[in-house]
């Protein structure tokens, strides 16, 4: 009894220990994946950095890859994470993708409880602004409130600049008079954010009277109070009063940056006084640099109809096809319009933008990748431009069809096969019956079959689409069936891959072979062309290539190349007698005395 006892508790501690052990070493790997981690994002930061050193911008891909890897506050910490959400606003992407980006930059922050100072917040509300961001205020206080952080000068500033920005300058009003009650100082830049609000509705007496207080105040009145100034007098279209502002600064080395420039040409187009704009224009300097904040006022231009100013006004700024920036803005551009606007005659305007016709079809092309993401109707009439540039193929159709398949909608994938035919005259390949049809219509093969053949689909690749998409869901025995039913060509470069990995997924020798006897050459080196009329005479795929081959993609398989050979001797197979020396040396050890006398009787 006494040595059971022994016994049951010698085996409790042994699994206690090797519990132990086990877990000690889970936290040892987790503790090395993680420093790995943690390195990869440091060297990742450090690139960042770089680049916003250098070019003052960050590629949005860069941006994600390093947001991606944070998964705790072990690998990165708090104040480099304040960095990342600062420089969402240098990513050159749209302004609506800089906030997905710092958005969730603040998901992580919140989740793996980083710890979080109004820094944070005047962070993330200053990149709301800029990328004029709508957000409430309230909602924000409370947030702040529940973590016992509270906002400080610089977070009231943002605010009152939200409120001017808005034209809202009662509220902006409020909180001045809510930050003499708390003693925060007014710094200047309170005067020519009062001075923004007032000037949204033209309010120049107010705009005067504030500039009147600074000067009593001998605040320093700098480029940025007189350009909004200038804003003022543009949406009181009285050019000539932007003009001689522009020239007393100058006289007293004062000047104004495109930025500041690009400003007053929205505002004019925004209150349809465009009849000046050219005079504005020569104000432009041109940079081998343009920002991301020029980009958006661009942006907001074009988003007030007025794309020939916007394209005037790049011009001016020395956008051509040998900027640097070029591609990169003009892709924006394309991108912003698809998403909001998705007029065709804007993206034409754009991509004739130099006149070159090779530049214009590169970028009807890059038109057409976005507009796949987003609109049929869109896509079709770039589909149409394109057609001129370049010879249209079937997978040009798939994001559409993908779209329709999100739907649900049957008749809708059947429209853009119809589509297809009809306006482009363009047979949907095998590839894209197997992959973008087959899987999203419902019902017999026979249904299935009349319905696409009703729909002009070729029966041939009707066939081999179906036989493709059931080896490739490892379905090899309905594919057998398929072929016995309805006999036709099916193409062995197009089956030979999945026909295969389904064969041993399966161990299914005897379908393999069936198929294997049944397939033939095609022309065409992949399924993505258009298969049209079948070949006058048949070529069968001989066992020879197919078995070198097989060899190839399954070193191996050797067991189960056994298991063909075995069963080869119940179909009429022949192999060279050069195969049967590679398939035994293939098989070595496995080359048996009955395996090499089936090899032997299957030579020619």
């Amino acid at each position: 009894m006494i040595r059971l006892v022994f016994q049951i508790y010698y085996i409790f501690i042994n699994v206690i220990y090797k519990q132990l052990y086990i877990n000690r070493n889970i936290v040892f790997m987790s503790q090395i994946e993680e420093n790995d981690k943690k390195n990869l994002i440091s060297q990742k930061f450090k690139n960042i950095c770089k680049q916003v050193q250098v070019n003052n911008c960050i590629p949005k891909k860069e941006m994600i890859s390093i947001i991606d890897l944070i998964d705790s506050s072990n690998v990165i910490d708090t104040n480099k994470l304040l960095s990342l959400l600062y420089w969402c606003n240098n990513v050159t992407c749209l302004p609506v993708d800089r906030i997905k980006l710092a958005e969730s930059l603040w998901i992580i922050l919140t989740v793996c409880n980083f710890k979080v100072s109004v820094v944070h917040y005047n962070t993330l509300l200053k990149l709301y602004i800029e990328n004029e961001h709508n957000f409430s205020i309230i909602n924000l206080l409370k947030d702040m409130k529940c973590k016992q952080i509270y906002p400080n000068e610089k977070t009231y500033e943002i605010y009152i600049k939200y409120y001017c920005m808005k034209g809202n300058i009662n509220k902006a009003l409020m909180l001045l008079h809510d930050m003499k009650k708390l003693k925060f100082s007014i710094s200047k830049s309170i005067f020519d954010l009062l001075m923004l609000g007032y000037s949204q509705s033209g309010d120049i007496k107010n705009v005067n009277n504030i500039l009147n207080i600074m000067k009593q105040y001998k605040l320093n009145v700098n480029n940025q109070t007189y350009a909004i100034i200038m804003y003022t007098y543009a949406k009181l279209n009285n050019i000539v009063k932007i003009k001689e502002i522009i020239k007393d600064c100058n006289l007293n080395k004062i000047y104004f940056s495109n930025k500041n420039i690009l400003k007053i040409i929205y505002i004019l187009a925004e209150n349809n006084h465009i009849e000046d704009i050219d005079v504005i224009h020569k104000y432009l300097r041109k940079k081998k640099i343009i920002s991301n904040n020029e980009i958006k006022i661009i942006l907001k231009i074009i988003n007030i109809n007025y794309i020939n100013v916007a394209i005037k006004t790049l011009l001016k700024m020395g956008l051509n096809n040998e900027h640097p920036q070029f591609e990169s803005i003009l892709r924006l551009i394309l991108k912003h319009i698809i998403n909001t606007k998705m007029l065709i005659k804007d993206i034409i305007l754009f991509c004739n933008f130099t006149g070159n016709k090779e530049i214009s079809k590169k970028y009807f092309l890059i038109s057409l990748y976005y507009s796949l993401k987003k609109n049929d109707n869109l896509s079709f009439l770039l589909l149409k431009i394109c057609e001129k540039y370049c010879l249209l193929r079937p997978h040009y159709f798939w994001p559409l069809l993908v779209r329709q398949a999100n739907k649900y909608s049957v008749q809708g994938i059947l429209n853009i096969l119809e589509i297809m035919i009809n306006d482009f005259n363009i047979l949907p390949c095998i590839d894209t019956i197997t992959d973008y049809v087959l899987p999203f219509i419902y019902g017999e093969v026979d249904y299935i079959r009349k319905l696409l053949m009703k729909y002009k689909i070729n029966e041939n690749i009707i066939n081999n689409s179906y036989v493709l998409f059931f080896l490739k869901k490892r379905k090899i025995a309905e594919a057998a069936r398929y072929i016995r039913y309805f006999k036709d060509e099916y193409f062995y470069k197009i089956i030979a891959s999945d026909l295969r990995y389904s064969a041993i997924f399966k161990n299914d020798v005897i379908n393999f072979l069936y198929i294997s006897c049944n397939v033939v050459e095609n022309i065409n080196s992949n399924s993505t062309f258009i298969l049209t009329n079948k070949s006058s005479y048949t070529i069968f795929v001989s066992m020879d290539k197919q078995l070198h081959e097989f060899m190839i993609d399954f070193p191996s398989q050797k067991i189960w190349m056994t298991k063909i050979i075995k069963h080869s001797i119940n179909y009429d197979i022949n192999l060279k007698y050069e195969t049967v020396k590679t398939i035994c040396e293939y098989l070595g050890e496995y080359a048996r005395n009955d395996v090499m006398s089936i090899l032997q009787n299957l030579i020619k």
